[in-house]
């Protein structure tokens, strides 16, 4: 018998308190950025709510509210004045976006006018210069806003901290300090260079294997863009997960000997780690590997609850770390995709069965990919204005090919010439015939949708999703007393 109550919502809610904490710790940053309070106010209310909360533990939820709203205030970076000229030291914290003519990355300011700073900014590079991730940029320029300066996009990096944009040319550079290289990183894409004649097959499986920004074509980035792929293009969450996923199938057979599970997860967090260094440490593929560190060692736990507790401990220490990491948009994206298919795909994966082989990898990748193309597609709507639906089906089938890919790469890096030769032809072979796929899916029309909604209606979305997630926490089936 299925019973839907308030009651059934606190019991499921109370298995999982850190998912409660971390949303305490939201509310607490979302308010503090919407209502600029100095931040020893927000200390005064955490104190006094931590006093009441050793009478009543329920105030412990305003406790952590407060902290979220003092942390944010604490780490809140500073607006700079526009059109007048300064005197900036910066540091580079992205890798640069290529569009050709110019490249545009975020930095953060050390320095303002000779002064120690906290603040961000967009910088706006030539095609002479393309800084990369961790190098240290003294100049002479100014700060323009966001235009429009109303749009959505607009506030969005507001939200995050960035003051505007800063043009960078050779002219403007006082000093300039490269950060030290990944040599581990460079090897790789250097070997894989080496291996495979310039093509864009060759390109699309450097850049999804390993995180280098190869990708020349402006219509081939266009149509991973319209399809809802562009994700694959950019070391991420999903190619931390797939490399999880091998590791633990690869190193299956420790589960047979005693204590091979607890052996199994070490080796497997180890081994996330080197991933990310092979990748050159981009700050997505860090966040990941965080969280699939955590969610590798939670296995070992028996509670049916580890997972969720797992992931909203992960994004509370993040999101303590970084308030205004919640601002951005990987981050969102992230959050939102993997509750997603905590909350939604694991059930549904338990109420239509799980079939074995082929098949039943291939119904799960539709399920996952759904789930996480609905859950996110009101986000993308707001930031780009652009709906892929087509992406549900051409997710899983992607998926297929870009495994292939991380596998062939590193078969290519790991072997002697004939064996890597051949691995690395495999990779490039996937990456063609992925890029046709897609760019086909793009030239059918039906793939995507041009929308953009507006922060209400974003706001009103996923309201309805958090009362249909909030209704499905509430069902729960008892057996009927005889």
């Amino acid at each position: 018998m299925l019973t839907l109550s308030v009651a059934n919502i606190r019991e499921r809610l109370g298995r999982m308190p850190m998912f409660v904490v971390t949303l305490a710790l939201i509310a607490g940053i979302v308010t503090a950025n919407i209502w600029s309070i100095e931040w020893f106010v927000w200390l005064l209310l955490l104190a006094l709510s931590a006093v009441l909360a050793l009478f009543r533990h329920r105030i412990v939820v305003v406790t952590l509210f407060a902290l979220g709203a003092m942390l944010y205030q604490l780490n809140s970076y500073q607006i700079l004045p526009h059109s007048v000229p300064l005197r900036m030291v910066v540091k580079i914290t992205d890798d640069v976006v290529d569009y050709g003519r110019f490249g545009t990355c975020a930095a953060r300011v050390l320095q303002c006018e000779g002064s120690h700073c906290r603040a961000r900014v967009k910088i706006t590079t030539d095609s002479l210069l393309r800084p990369e991730r961790g190098d240290i940029i003294e100049l002479h320029g100014y700060i323009r806003p966001f235009t429009p300066q109303q749009s959505s996009y607009a506030q969005a990096m507001h939200r995050q901290g960035f003051s505007g944009r800063v043009t960078v040319s050779g002219g403007r550079v006082v000093s300039y300090i490269p950060a030290p290289r990944s040599t581990l990183h460079s090897w790789a894409v250097e070997r894989i260079e080496s291996l495979l004649p310039q093509s864009e097959g060759r390109d699309v499986a450097i850049s999804l294997s390993l995180g280098a920004k190869a990708i020349r074509s402006a219509e081939l980035k266009q149509s991973y863009s319209y399809s809802g792929m562009s994700h694959l293009l950019a070391v991420s969450g999903l190619h931390v997960g797939m490399v999880v996923l091998l590791l633990n199938l690869l190193l299956l057979p420790l589960s047979l000997v005693w204590r091979g599970n607890i052996a199994r997860s070490g080796i497997v967090v180890v081994l996330i780690w080197c991933y990310v260094a092979l990748c050159g440490y981009p700050t997505s593929a860090i966040r990941a590997a965080v969280m699939f560190s955590v969610l590798q060692l939670s296995h070992m736990a028996r509670s049916r609850y580890a997972v969720e507790n797992s992931l909203a401990t992960t994004a509370f220490v993040m999101l303590a770390a970084e308030p205004t990491m919640l601002f951005e948009l990987s981050f969102q994206l992230s959050f939102v995709a993997v509750m997603a298919i905590v909350f939604v795909g694991k059930p549904l994966m338990a109420a239509i069965g799980r079939s074995e082989g082929i098949v039943g990898e291939m119904i799960s990748g539709v399920v996952i990919s759904t789930v996480c193309v609905v859950a996110t597609a009101p986000l993308i709507s707001y930031s780009f204005g652009i709906v892929s639906w087509l992406s549900i089906i051409v997710t899983p089938l992607a998926l297929i090919t870009a495994q292939i890919i991380i596998i062939s790469t590193f078969v290519a890096l790991l072997s002697p010439l004939p064996i890597a030769h051949i691995a690395a032809q495999v990779a490039q072979w996937c990456g063609t015939v992925q890029n046709r796929f897609v760019a086909w899916s793009v030239e059918s029309g039906i793939g995507y949708t041009e929308l953009r909604i507006d922060f209400m209606t974003l706001m009103a979305v996923y309201g309805l999703m958090v009362l249909l997630l909030a209704l499905m926490l509430g069902i729960k089936y008892r057996a009927p007393h005889h």
